[in-house]
């Protein structure tokens, strides 16, 4: 299946940046039996919840979860904007909307999904293992050297390398491969909505940093810490080692920059919010070793002719390589299908909080009569277009309305996150400021200055009177958190605030501790209202001020 190209030396540069130290310290990364490569081959920044995959002749191949939680089951999907605002040009990467979602369950068995994407680009150690003829024919001598990216081999081989390395898998590993249902996961490269996705940062990061050009970096991190581009303060041209630069939030390596990447999706034109219905090419993504930095964005994308007419061959470029997920089919058990069914037609139902409902479920049903009374075939066909359409209106509704829901719980945590913070100032000015004026307005007196005590009452009156705007903005916080509990008790159903409530909880982390809190005490409040009819402002600033006075022991 080819040799392995001679791989170019890594730039001074790369390599000043290989000492930064990513690997956790003391960390021993755990492998499957049967690796026996050294870990800077295939992982030279291990992380705890790394997933590891053996491979022929003693190698390995990392991969990383990207969650993609929802809230309408086997059903589900993440509705993403994709794209770059203000393109320059608009029909390559300008703003669209799209869907992303997994096909395994988290681990705590749920249905919240998530992929397995590749932590790291295929390197040229990688390949020749999986291009080698038998197991016999291992290759001999792979070294450091061959750690970066595998280039210069088209769309068609890396889908054969797919199917190659997961039949071997299969046969050899097939314990280490994840499970959908019923059936187990195989490799392929992975679509433009996974690809971008998890280019961004995921559920990793806010929506106001997922829509950014860039994932966010560490305060006072330049980006050429995490792209290797073409500068010449940076790559300048040479593929770097894996694992080389930093990740980014995902814990991925060189979605940006290093090596193009190739993705598994036909290209298509940007119309307008959405792609073109003809397919083309080949789509390549996230810039690398030869395009200036201030180009590679996570929306950047170029379409490749999959044949090169000049050299009537395929097409490559030595500077485009790529990455596998694992994945799974869609529909992966026979109970799976009744599940389906029950859950678009749930998604279909009409709100049962809107006065309109009763009405909407008689046409349902009315619809349904007509149908099964029809005299002709033709007359059923035009019944179930009419019901499938009002199905499908009626499912977008409900997912505007679930998206609604979803920016009022986050608006309800950032303001109990706020409310906090307040408290947690006014706490330190309790116990520090006023602690410090009370020592200096006791030296004022005892020196018998007059002027000196006249200053630090000053001051004492100032502080109370910010202290005092302060405890205000807080009742206000209070006030507006407890708006907000009301109307959506008033608007939503208990079941419907709980599983959104759940969405916007899942994949993040939660490594802010204070929102964690808040998180939590929102959903208590939300039950509290429900059950009671109620909502009691002063349990709610109590209930703040015990999760700052947490928050100040802890420290």
């Amino acid at each position: 299946m080819g040799n392995l190209r001679q791989a170019p030396l890594v730039s001074a540069f790369t390599w000043a940046l290989a000492v930064v130290g990513l690997a956790i310290p003391g960390f021993a990364q755990e492998r499957p039996e049967g690796i026996e490569w050294d870990a800077r081959l295939f992982n030279p920044n291990p992380m705890p919840d790394d997933v590891i995959l053996p491979m022929p002749c003693g190698g390995g191949i990392v991969f990383r979860r990207v969650l993609t939680p929802n809230t309408d089951g086997v059903i589900g999907d993440i509705p993403v904007i994709l794209g770059q605002q203000g393109s320059d040009q608009p029909f390559l990467d300008g703003l669209r909307r799209s869907y992303v979602s997994g096909a395994f369950p988290a681990e705590d068995g749920s249905t919240r999904g998530l992929f397995y994407m590749a932590k790291y680009e295929l390197t040229e150690a990688q390949y020749s293992v999986l291009t080698a003829e038998t197991p016999d024919a291992c290759p001999t001598r792979i070294g450091r050297r061959q750690a970066i990216p595998m280039t210069g081999i088209s769309k068609t081989r890396f889908d054969a390398l797919a199917e190659r390395y997961t039949l071997w898998l299969m046969e050899h590993a097939i314990e280490h491969l994840p499970m959908a249902g019923d059936t187990v996961g195989y490799l392929r490269l992975p679509t433009e909505e996974e690809w971008e996705f998890a280019a961004r940062g995921g559920l990793a990061v806010s929506e106001a940093e997922f829509r950014a050009p860039r994932h966010p970096i560490a305060e006072g991190a330049d980006f050429n810490e995490y792209i290797a581009s073409g500068g010449s303060d940076s790559a300048g041209g040479e593929l770097g080692l894996i694992g080389t630069l930093k990740p980014n939030p995902l814990g991925l390596h060189d979605m940006l920059g290093n090596a193009w990447e190739i993705v598994g999706t036909p290209f298509a034109l940007v119309r307008h919010g959405r792609l073109h219905g003809q397919a083309g090419g080949i789509v390549r993504r996230g810039g690398g070793v030869n395009w200036p930095l201030a180009e590679i964005t996570s929306a950047q994308r170029f379409e490749m002719a999959p044949y090169n007419l000049r050299r009537m061959d395929v097409q490559t470029d030595r500077f485009t390589g790529g990455r596998f997920v694992i994945s799974a089919i869609s529909i992966t058990s026979e109970a799976q299908n009744r599940e389906l069914i029950e859950e678009l037609d749930r998604m279909a139902r009409p709100d049962p909080t809107l006065p309109t409902a009763g009405s909407e479920e008689e046409v349902r049903d009315l619809l349904a009569s007509l149908r099964e009374n029809a005299l002709t075939e033709q007359d059923r066909a035009r019944l179930e277009i009419i019901r499938d359409t009002l199905d499908a209106a009626t499912a977008e509704r409900n997912q505007q309305r679930d998206e609604a829901l979803r920016m009022i719980l986050n608006s309800t945590v950032l303001l109990c996150n706020q409310a906090v913070q307040r408290y947690l100032t006014a706490r330190f000015a309790a116990l520090s400021v006023f602690a410090d004026l009370d020592d200096l307005e006791d030296e004022a007196r005892s020196l018998g200055d007059d002027a000196f005590l006249a200053e630090v009452l000053n001051l004492r009156l100032q502080a109370e009177e910010r202290l005092a705007r302060l405890e205000q903005n807080l009742r206000g916080d209070v006030r507006e958190y407890a708006d907000l509990v009301e109307g959506m008790a008033a608007r939503y159903t208990p079941d419907n605030i709980r599983r959104q409530a759940e969405h916007i909880s899942s994949g993040r982390g939660e490594a802010d501790q204070r929102r964690a809190a808040c998180y939590n005490i929102m959903r208590t409040h939300l039950e509290s209202r429900i059950a009671a009819g109620s909502t009691d402002l002063a349990l709610l600033q109590s209930d703040f001020q015990s999760i700052a006075r947490a928050l100040t022991s802890d420290d």
